[in-house]
């Protein structure tokens, strides 16, 4: 019967009171529902309000800052000319009165100014001992700027970027095997994507070393073939960061022997090759110096599109000329001030990065008596 009675009862209307009831509960639902609306309305509306004060206050902040930029650039331009004027001597040229600023700057001291001490003497070492085997090189970046500029290191700098062709480079790395005073870091970076090449001391308790940076003939030169290297870097990069047998090299293993026959550095190596490869299937690089009137940056050399355009007029380099660096005479391009134009501007503006230079060699390594001993006894041995 309980069963009959509930089957049925599906079917009968409710009571009037239950049915009234029941009504009156719908009835406060959808008024609910009408206050739920209206007030969702209003938020859009205040949502709305909100953004345009977000867009017009925004464009208040960008109006503001611009102003504030403009007139931070007056009065940066007002500090220099005042700079400039304040120094001038009479019959002095604004350029010359620029060159005398720079060449009356303080030296570094205390650990920078031996660390600049030793790699200056590593510079005169390493220039003499390519001079000996026939092999050329030439000054790069910041290195390039301090012996144009202040007749050696920048005051804050403390390290060494050269050039050189691949086919140098290769003499080089085997001529300084047969050293016993002279070694080459041979190492892949995986931070920089790069293989990392440096002319150090075969004491390893002493810290000095040269970067040096391969560069690849090249039948173009200029913004639109180091833009097509950059390119074709990103996609090396990419390959390298998805590839399966390269998962082993990574940030908690980033640095690898390069000179290492394992399978692992192998594994890298080949990754190299091939871009290389297709450096020079696609026209930007060349395998020979036949028919090319240009040299551009290799594909294993750290850069982006930031590094400006590192791909040059041979004549822009070649042949060398030569610039006194810490009081030695060192290699550097043909067009070394056009070259130092094109990548910083006005050489002989006030420098934005005097407190932002990157530390090549950690400040730990500077407090050991070992490693101020080792630069301090080759700076002795001449």
């Amino acid at each position: 019967m309980g069963l009959l009675h509930d089957a049925i009862s599906r079917f009968v209307p409710p009571s009037s009171r239950s049915f009234h009831a029941l009504f009156s509960e719908v009835l406060d639902l959808r008024n609910d529902v009408r206050v739920l609306n209206d007030e969702v309305w209003k938020l859009r509306e205040q949502n709305m309000d909100l953004q345009k004060l977000c867009s017009e206050l925004g464009d208040l902040v960008s109006a503001s800052t611009s102003s504030l930029k403009d007139d931070f650039d007056a009065h940066d331009t007002h500090a220099k000319m005042m700079l400039w004027n304040i120094m001038q001597e009479d019959g002095e040229s604004l350029e010359s009165t620029k060159r005398r600023f720079f060449g009356t700057l303080p030296e570094a001291e205390g650990d920078l100014r031996l660390l600049q001490q030793g790699n200056s003497r590593l510079l005169f070492e390493f220039d003499s001992f390519c001079r000996e085997h026939n092999v050329q090189y030439w000054l790069m970046f910041g290195t390039l700027l301090g012996a144009v500029r202040h007749g050696g290191f920048i005051p804050w700098d403390d390290d060494l970027d050269v050039g050189m062709m691949r086919g140098d480079i290769q003499k080089l790395i085997h001529v300084t095997k047969a050293s016993d005073k002279y070694r080459i870091s041979s190492a892949f970076d995986w931070h920089a994507h790069c293989w990392q090449l440096r002319f150090m001391y075969r004491d390893i308790d002493n810290p000095c070393f040269i970067d040096l940076f391969i560069f690849d003939y090249s039948k173009r030169y200029g913004a639109e073939v180091f833009g097509d290297l950059v390119s074709l870097r990103q996609s090396m990069i990419d390959e390298m960061n998805s590839a399966d047998k390269l998962a082993f090299w990574n940030r908690d293993n980033p640095i690898l022997d390069a000179n290492d026959k394992s399978s692992l550095s192998e594994d890298v190596w080949d990754v190299f090759r091939s871009y290389r490869a297709k450096a020079e299937s696609i026209n930007i690089t060349s395998a020979s110096c036949e028919d090319c009137s240009g040299i551009t940056f290799s594909i294993e050399n750290y850069c982006d599109s930031n590094d400006g355009i590192l791909s040059y007029d041979i004549k822009d380099i070649f042949p060398v000329e030569r610039l006194p660096f810490a009081g030695t005479a060192v290699s550097v391009p043909r067009d070394y001030l056009g070259i130092l134009s094109r990548y910083y501007g006005d050489i002989w503006s006030l420098p934005k990065d005097i407190h932002s230079h990157y530390s090549h060699v950690p400040s730990g390594a500077l407090a050991k008596e070992e490693t101020k001993a080792a630069i301090t006894k080759q700076l002795r041995e001449h």
